[in-house]
């Protein structure tokens, strides 16, 4: 268990403590009504953590991190509807005869709704992981290594191609897809012939510059064609 995951059952633990002590306090009926308020929100309070660790437990990657943030969000919204409807469900039981089973079916349903949403947001999260991790290969390794081709030489010039080049890439869309694979190839071949021309010092390499940024022009118009479709 990680710093993060100890802070949060911290605090769990204090609600959990100060909910009950608020709720065995204070004189309500300590009827079926109540213990099926006071059991739901202790379940709500329990079910933070693995609300927690879908949404953080890939704490390494930032985007994951933002990605996981809709999961908690679910988990704490949950937790706050959860916590209104004990409190109400707590008042209700001075009424005389208020039935036990629509206070439990009150918490059943927001349990499920509950534990459904997060289930839904995790799915979308692990998808959008995975599409990420799977399309954006090529487009981030071409960053990477067109950052790295700046400092293969010392012609001003030529460098201030690479750079602007590599600032193309940057803001390129880095997904990629099927449909416009023979783009990507044509970008990869013009990219292998820059990387060649410049680490030979070739007289090429600015031709060979633009004849990359045309193909990677090409490239982001299909990107962006294809996404209209």
């Amino acid at each position: 268990m990680n710093k993060r995951q100890k802070q949060l059952l911290t605090i769990l633990i204090i609600a959990a403590v100060v909910f009950t002590i608020f709720a065995l306090l204070i004189p309500f009926p300590k009827g079926g009504v109540f213990w099926i308020a006071f059991t739901a929100e202790i379940i709500a309070l329990a079910l933070q953590i693995p609300f927690f660790k879908a949404a953080f437990d890939n704490e390494n990657e930032l985007k994951s991190k933002v990605l996981g943030f809709p999961i908690f969000r679910v988990g704490y919204i949950y937790l706050g509807i959860q916590t209104a409807v004990s409190l109400a469900l707590f008042s209700l039981g001075f009424l005389p005869g208020f039935p036990i089973w629509l206070a439990a079916v009150i918490c059943i349903l927001l349990l499920g709704g509950g534990i459904i949403c997060g289930i839904s947001v995790d799915i979308a999260h692990e998808e959008i992981e995975h599409i990420e991790k799977k399309d954006t290969h090529l487009m981030q390794t071409l960053r990477v290594k067109a950052k790295q081709l700046v400092n293969y030489t010392e012609d001003n010039n030529l460098r201030k191609e690479l750079e602007k080049i590599a600032e193309n890439l940057q803001f390129s869309d880095p997904i990629s897809n099927p449909a416009i694979a023979d783009y990507e190839t044509k970008l990869q071949q013009a990219f292998t012939a820059l990387k060649e021309s410049v680490e030979s010092n070739s007289e090429q390499a600015l031709e060979q510059c633009k004849k990359f940024s045309v193909a990677l022009y090409e490239r982001n118009e299909a990107c962006r064609n294809n996404k209209h479709q």
